[in-house]
């Protein structure tokens, strides 16, 4: 008992402390902690989870999949070994995160957050949709641009055993695999304060440990290549357009507020415009990305360099130091 006073009391000074430093952190991470551990009390076992749903065979063909993803991760790729994924969150059509990145208005400079463990990030998660709302109109009231958007997984960095949220199960084989990968991936290997590195690292991962475990069928390893191949290509261009860009915003520097504001809007209405002329496979695509450009400006450049503004460099260090060998690169890595 008297063990259990004193670790008390720890826990409350400390969070006390914590208050006094930052209060609006401290409120922050209560409500996130709270919503973590909502989804984790409510866990269910993939069998409990399919008696008691009606599921596509398609649904519970991925909940198959997920658990030889996961063996396939350790065996053939050397993912550290964790309880993610083991058991599943009904999520009953309805988003359970939210997320939001921010940039300077003429800068594609991303606006950071400072966390315990993780450092500093330039995202910010909510488990509740109002609140994400209201943090986003606090930065655009302030200036920033601001993209939020729910997300369909995320990683607790191997501290708790994560989920598979119900809504994965309607994805395709390809996409099921990538975004497994992914997040199995961020429980692997983490830097902190590094989330450009970190995310694109886990996308190249992703990708190539989809590609490799795909093999063998080659329908759906011929659906996830034409999808990248789309993918590929509108990353060339917006790379192209970002150099652009970035020239653009340097040379109105000096102009008044309502002269640049003009005249940004005006030169990402011309980039919006000029993914008219890409050929994709998936031309609804094309929409998608000139709807966020309009809809979330610099913010939506941020979130595109947080997940593959490093590809080419990873690719050559890929087959440069590792020689092509997946599971050399993740090893080394851990």
């Amino acid at each position: 008992m008297k063990l259990i006073k004193i670790i008390s009391n720890i826990i409350l000074w400390t969070f006390l402390f914590l208050c006094s430093v930052n209060y609006e952190t401290t409120v922050y991470l209560f409500h996130q902690s709270r919503g973590q551990v909502s989804i984790l009390m409510n866990r269910q076992d993939f069998e409990v989870f399919v008696s008691e749903n009606q599921l596509t065979e398609k649904q519970k063909l991925n909940l198959e999949l997920i658990t030889k993803i996961r063996k396939y991760s350790v065996d053939s790729l050397n993912y550290r070994p964790t309880k993610n994924f083991m058991k599943i969150f009904n999520q009953k059509n309805s988003p359970v995160l939210w997320v939001i990145t921010a940039s300077e208005k003429y800068k594609i400079k991303p606006y950071y957050w400072k966390f315990p463990v993780v450092g500093t990030v330039s995202y910010k998660g909510f488990f509740n949709e109002q609140r994400a709302i209201a943090a986003k109109d606090h930065l655009l009231s302030k200036g920033y641009d601001v993209d939020l958007r729910s997300v369909s997984a995320w990683s607790t960095l191997g501290w708790f055993s994560d989920p598979v949220l119900s809504s994965m199960l309607n994805r395709s084989k390809g996409q099921l695999c990538d975004l497994i990968f992914h997040e199995l991936f961020h429980a692997t290997y983490y830097a902190k304060s590094s989330v450009d590195f970190n995310e694109n690292l886990a996308s190249f991962i992703a990708r190539k440990a989809t590609i490799q475990f795909l093999r063998p069928d080659t329908i759906e390893l011929r659906e996830y290549l034409e999808s990248y191949n789309d993918h590929k290509v509108i990353d060339a261009h917006i790379e192209s357009e970002l150099r652009i860009l970035n020239r653009f915003y340097d040379s109105i520097a000096g102009f008044s507020e309502e002269q640049k504001n003009i005249l940004r809007l005006q030169k990402l209405t011309r980039i919006s415009r000029s993914f008219d002329k890409l050929k994709l496979a998936d031309p609804d695509r094309i929409k998608r990305v000139q709807n966020n450009i309009l809809s979330f400006k610099n913010a939506w450049f941020v979130d595109f360099g947080q997940y593959n503004s490093l590809q080419d460099s990873l690719e050559g260090v890929f087959n440069k130091f590792y020689q092509g060998n997946l599971a050399k690169m993740v090893q080394s890595l851990k």
